[in-house]
């Protein structure tokens, strides 16, 4: 009777390793789509070739085979950046916009990614390039089963490229730079947070306008830039830093006013 038994837990054990060995391997998992092809013109480049439909905040189906590359250096890991992802190329910076959340877990900073842009769009919100589908006739967020057939995983995430080192700038730097040109992945060093008392926080909930946000202000020298805030971002109810401090975000722009968005409150030194 012993030996039936420990030949029926050696069996059932058999049975659940080889369950497991087969159904629950996370590694058997490919994100995306293996079948997209190598990069074959920059992120500069595609902005480039449809800065009049973005800056008339039109969209335009990507009809030629262009397929991008970069490097994604901003995600929505703390929920600030909502159903976007941020890419980085060496040449620019492109939003990406998709139809889900928590997209970190799979494509977070430092992932290197490729995008076959042919049938999606190219369009202006707010005058500023995006890549994603048509919504209401205007540019808006691909679903994310699109998104999936159109972009392939390179490698393993890795903080080393590049593409994440932020470009230092300053106010002249913000005075003379074609907003055309956004979005950037920037750093800006010895600001100011206008409002910062001990008392304001960044984004309470009871201040969060129409898109679920909150507007500060970041003095760079003598100029004010907005900062802007979601009232869904894990640091939100914490205490804006006072004194001087360095950011690193995403600075982008809407109708050509500039807005500065943070990835995480790690950007805030």
């Amino acid at each position: 009777m012993k030996n039936i038994k420990l030949l029926l837990v050696s069996m059932l054990a058999a049975v659940f390793s080889g369950c497991m060995d087969h159904h629950d391997d996370p590694t058997n998992y490919t994100y995306g789509n293996p079948a997209v092809g190598e990069a074959n013109t920059t992120i500069a480049d595609l902005k480039t070739k449809y800065a009049g439909i973005v800056s008339s905040n039109k969209a335009e189906e990507v009809q030629e085979n262009l397929v991008i590359s970069g490097v994604v250096v901003g995600d929505d890991e703390s929920g600030n950046i909502y159903k976007n992802l941020y890419v980085n190329d060496g040449s620019g910076t492109l939003v990406v916009g998709i139809n889900a959340t928590g997209l970190y877990a799979f494509l977070p900073v430092g992932q290197k990614i490729a995008i076959n842009c042919k049938g999606l769009y190219v369009g202006g919100y707010g005058s500023m390039a995006q890549l994603g589908t048509l919504y209401q006739g205007k540019i808006g967020r691909m679903p994310e089963y699109t998104w999936k057939e159109h972009v392939k995983v390179i490698g393993q995430p890795d903080l080393s490229y590049p593409e994440l080192t932020p470009m230092e700038i300053d106010e002249a730097w913000l005075s003379s730079a074609n907003k055309a040109d956004a979005a950037f992945f920037v750093k800006i060093n010895d600001a100011e947070f206008v409002e910062a008392d001990g008392l304001t926080q960044y984004a309470p909930e009871a201040e969060g306008d129409g898109g679920n946000g909150v507007n500060r202000t970041l003095k760079v020298g003598n100029t004010n830039i907005p900062f802007r805030t979601s009232t869904y971002a894990n640091f939100s109810t914490e205490y804006m830093k006072m004194g001087k401090v360095d950011v690193t975000g995403l600075l982008t722009q809407y109708n050509g006013e500039w807005q500065l968005t943070v990835r995480t409150s790690r950007d805030i030194q």
